[in-house]
């Protein structure tokens, strides 16, 4: 039983420790961007099954290298999108 208690924490969602539904969902949020489309958080949240993709965008962008690109439309809305792949579009 005290083994169980241990390996409970690795059931959750530890950001600082990357586990497979960590590395899952931010490999959902790259995939998405290498469609070449634009996402706004709430949108990128809703495909990907996560509810922290400005966290993942935070991590594809200062970690990996990813030239993500965004900016904060009249209506509030801020879509991402990766540089190069549809930032001409609007």
């Amino acid at each position: 039983m005290k083994n169980q208690q241990n390996n409970s924490k690795y059931l959750g969602h530890d950001y600082t420790n990357k586990s497979t539904d960590s590395a899952r969902l931010i490999q959902s949020v790259r995939k998405l961007f290498s469609s070449g489309g634009k996402f706004t958080a709430k949108e990128l949240n809703s495909l990907a099954g996560t509810n922290d993709a400005r966290k993942h965008i935070s991590v594809l962008r200062n970690k990996e290298g990813w030239q993500i690109e965004d900016c904060r439309l009249s209506n509030g809305c801020k879509p991402y999108w990766l540089a190069g792949k549809g930032g001409n579009n609007e």
